[in-house]
């Protein structure tokens, strides 16, 4: 069983503190969509435990107009003090208050831009720019709307009012409880709410259009601004199924008697999981049966990540942002899980590696990591940690862990955890416990604990070494890193998995020593991590890996197997720890006929090596090996979407295509070009799996003519993914003058606040452009920083895209340049040790492979 440590039993953590706990919030929000000034009333019922004569709550950027404070000794007018940079509301009392006692504050708010707390989107309906106010509170912004006790574990019932125009819809979390007059406007009254956190509230006022269906007595709505109900009907479809799926997994029914998904036009996230009234991004929840396989993919995963949330956050949340993967972690591992179900044609397995596994590895690959679950405190290191470790790796290893525990045992873990902690808070231990308990029930000898404790408590993964002898294969394990490819002395508890050239049976050992040793009776290859299941790397002796290659040409390993012996190489090139050299000729010799995942993998790690070696000796060698591989695969498979072809074929389809058109191959480029032209003036339609592909190679072709046309394009289109993939072209141009424009264009006017970041990230991939990055990056530094609030998350995203970088020169400045105070914010301060590292580990490949000075 797992109990808690010394160290952490004595809360560290910079919080309101436990002696007064809220037990239900009466708000009223009296809305204004001309003047964007709400005026508020909160009367917030609360216990206090021991006696006290000041009270403490959350606020941040509200004028508190008055405050009363009611208790047993009667009414006070209590005198406030609002901290703005600590984000506190200070109430100080006459009379001690103890007990029930009752706290009410009027206060005035303003709905920004900003994209937190209670703020306006805009969008077009016609040629008029209307707007809606809409709320994102997680992780710590609810405190922006109104005061509050801002913490997870302060859960209370919220009953709410919005006074609102009378032809406005208002949308809370509950459903509509009455509806009355109020100075010549409506007054929506929501029904109570079970007790959540205030990150879960919802409020939401303006002009909507609706799809309306039902799953048994849970109404289900998607809700778009107007004009665009048509683009509704695939996330409720997709919806209405997920939400089967998880009643029937967890064995607990859907808690709220509605849900609502919410387009919202101006959302820095993906989507957020507000209990019963879920807010995404139009690109993350809009689209039709004829969108490109990739959009109704992600519209799939993210809509099943949100409706995962109702139960695994919402219904059950963490006590603190610590353990913030009990919330991102789960959500990931069940929506694959949950698509998995729904759409077994999707091959979900295989793009889980890809999409999860994949970039968790990638994640975790730095010195300047963090655990899974991991101490934050302020509310920039809780935006910090909204990353790939607490999405991706957590998702990971809750895969590997489902695997180690076996499937059912896991799942009536899950379910017991969240039967015996419903409608409160939990923290890891609660839920390692849960599972822990229904393991032994099968074997009371199993390591369950030792093997789930090391892995969300501590950083890192491990890179096991193969060396063949005589009649059996030495293994040894230390930490991997990208700048260390031999690995560090460290240990994990590593569930090994394997086959081998005499045993095609899989066989399993724990590996929790730093060595070990296996026999497999003359056996000439052995394959660990088999199924890829687990968050390790390999480097085989030469010997051993190119026998399995030679399985990889002739098929006789799973292409799921494939990708692991194909990725893991080429990041052990990557990190100098092979010459590059020994990469391509894996590829030449081992894998010009495979198969997916394997395919798409070799795509993206050849435009990665594109980029990095645009300008040195080894470009030629490149193109020679990425043009043989992608030539080969692109004569399989032509230009169009046959009818019933595999979603995986559709999606190799587009990167192929848009592969070798940045390889310069004429025939793909004017290709691409002729269908774009067509397009345009005679308005024939391009295949939607290849439109991104073809809008990327008329920009890397393309002069300022083609950047007026997509410009123009992505201006006056209306469909919200069409716009992102021009958005998306407009980085490929390589001219100086156009990439310059580009990335200018993308902090206009133009381009709306949530999606400024699309073109820097993409001109990242750029291989000619990428060096304008960073120079224009500094010079609008100040204005990022005015631009994008903490809880966005976006400010980060332009320090991360500098990750490509090899110059040594330019390194030093991104060092100097945030070595100023003025320059740096906690939000960025991980994302910057990581962009640091990987430039570090760029220059060594470079250096490695004799393509820059020592």
């Amino acid at each position: 069983m797992f109990s808690i440590p010394d160290f952490m039993k004595a809360s560290e953590h910079k919080t309101l503190g436990g002696n007064i706990t809220p037990l239900n919030y009466n708000l009223e929000f009296d809305t204004d969509l001309k003047s964007f000034l709400y005026f508020g009333t909160v009367k917030i019922k609360v216990r206090v435990k021991n006696s006290s004569r000041v009270i403490k709550l959350n606020a941040s950027k509200l004028k508190v107009k008055s405050v009363r404070v009611i208790s047993k000794n009667g009414v006070q007018i209590a005198r406030h003090i609002l901290n703005q940079r600590e984000e506190t509301l200070w109430l100080m009392l006459d009379k001690p208050v103890v007990g029930q006692t009752l706290i009410e504050i009027d206060f005035i708010g303003t709905n920004t831009e900003g994209m937190y707390g209670f703020y306006r989107s805009s969008y077009k309906h016609g040629s008029k720019t209307e707007y809606m106010l809409t709320t994102q509170f997680e992780a710590a912004d609810a405190r922006a709307a109104f005061p509050c006790f801002d913490e997870p574990e302060f859960k209370a019932t919220f009953d709410v009012t919005l006074v609102v125009d009378r032809d406005l819809t208002a949308i809370s979390n509950m459903p509509v409880k009455s509806m009355g007059e109020n100075s010549g406007r409506k007054s929506v009254t929501f029904c109570t709410t079970p007790r959540m956190s205030t990150y879960l509230l919802y409020l939401g006022v303006g002009r909507y259009e609706e799809l309306h269906s039902h799953l048994g007595r849970t109404k289900i709505s998607v809700l778009t601004t107007p004009g665009k109900k048509e683009l509704a009907k695939l996330s409720m479809a997709y919806a209405k199924k997920f939400i089967s799926f998880y009643q029937k997994y967890f064995g607990i029914g859907y808690p709220l008697p509605k849900i609502d998904l919410i387009a919202v036009p101006d959302f820095a996230a993906n989507a957020m999981e507000n209990w019963g009234a879920i807010t995404f991004r139009e690109t993350a929840l809009l689209g039709t049966e004829k969108s490109p396989i990739l959009i109704k993919q992600r519209i799939a995963e993210v809509v099943a990540h949100e409706l995962a949330h109702q139960w695994f956050g919402d219904l059950v949340t963490m006590e603190w942002w610590d353990d913030l993967w009990l919330n991102e972690s789960f959500a990931t591992f069940m929506s694959y899980k949950a698509m998995d179900a729904v759409f077994p044609m999707w091959d979900i397995r295989a793009k889980y590696l890809e999409d999860v596994i994949g970039t968790a590895f990638e994640a975790d690959e730095v010195k300047s990591t963090h655990p899974i679950s991991v101490h934050v405190n302020t509310p920039e290191q809780i935006s910090a940690i909204f990353d790939r470790i607490s999405y991706e790796k957590g998702g990971t290893v809750l895969h590997m862990l489902e695997n180690y525990a076996g499937a059912e045992a896991f799942r009536q873990g899950l379910h017991d955890y969240l039967e015996a902690h419903k409608y409160g808070n939990a923290t890891k231990y609660d839920l390692l416990n849960s599972i822990d308990k229904e393991v032994r029930k099968k074997s009371r000898l199993f390591q369950f604990t030792k093997v789930a404790s090391y892995w969300i408590e501590d950083a890192d993964y491990p890179i096991i070494n193969v060396i063949k002898k005589a009649y059996r294969f030495e293994l040894t394990q230390g930490r991997f890193v990208i700048s260390n490819a031999k690995g560090s002395d460290q240990m994990w508890p590593i569930p090994l998995r394997y086959i081998s050239e005499k045993d095609a049976k899989e066989k399993f050992l724990l590996m929790d020593k730093k060595s070990l040793s296996i026999r497999t009776n003359g056996s000439k290859w052995i394959k660990l991590n088999h199924g890829q299941h687990d968050l390790y790397r390999v480097r085989y002796q030469k010997g051993v890996l190119a026998r399995l290659g030679e399985i990889i040409k002739s098929k006789r390993l799973s292409s799921i197997d494939a990708w692991g012996v194909e990725n893991d190489l080429f990041v052990l090139a990557r990190t100098g720890g092979v010459p590059v050299e020994d990469y391509f000729d894996f590829v030449k010799k081992y894998c010009l006929e495979s198969d997916y995942p394997l395919n798409i993998n070799i795509a993206t790690h050849l435009a990665w090596l594109y980029t990095m070696l645009f300008e040195t000796k080894k470009l030629r060698e490149l193109k020679d090996t990425a043009t043989d591989y992608l030539a080969g695969m692109m004569k399989g498979i032509g230009w169009c979407t046959l009818r019933n072809e595999p979603s995986k074929t559709t999606i190799f389809r587009g990167a192929v295509i848009r592969s070798l058109g940045m390889l310069d191959r004429t025939e793909v480029l004017d290709r691409a070009n002729l269908l774009f032209k067509n397009f345009v003036l005679k308005g024939k339609n391009i295949d939607m799996n290849i439109r991104s592909a073809v809008y990327f190679l008329v920009a890397w072709s393309g002069d300022e003519g083609a950047f007026d046309k997509l410009a123009s394009l992505y201006k006056k289109e209306m469909v919200p993914d069409e716009k992102i993939r021009f958005l998306q072209a407009l980085a490929m141009f390589k001219k100086e003058k156009l990439a310059k424009r580009a990335l200018d264009f993308s902090i206009s006017e133009n381009v709306k606040l949530q999606d400024s970041f699309i073109i820097p990230q993409f001109m990242a991939l750029n291989p000619i452009s990428k060096r304008y990055l960073w120079p224009w990056t500094k010079a609008n530094w100040k204005r990022l920083m005015k631009k994008y609030a903490v809880g966005t998350n976006l400010l980060p995203r332009y320090v991360s895209n500098l990750s490509e970088e090899s110059n040594i020169e330019t390194k030093r400045d991104i060092e100097s340049f945030f070595s100023s105070k003025q320059n740096m914010r906690e939000d960025i301060r991980r994302a910057l040790k990581q962009t640091l590292e990987r430039i570090d580990a760029n220059i060594g490949f470079m250096q490695k492979n004799n393509l820059i000075e020592e």
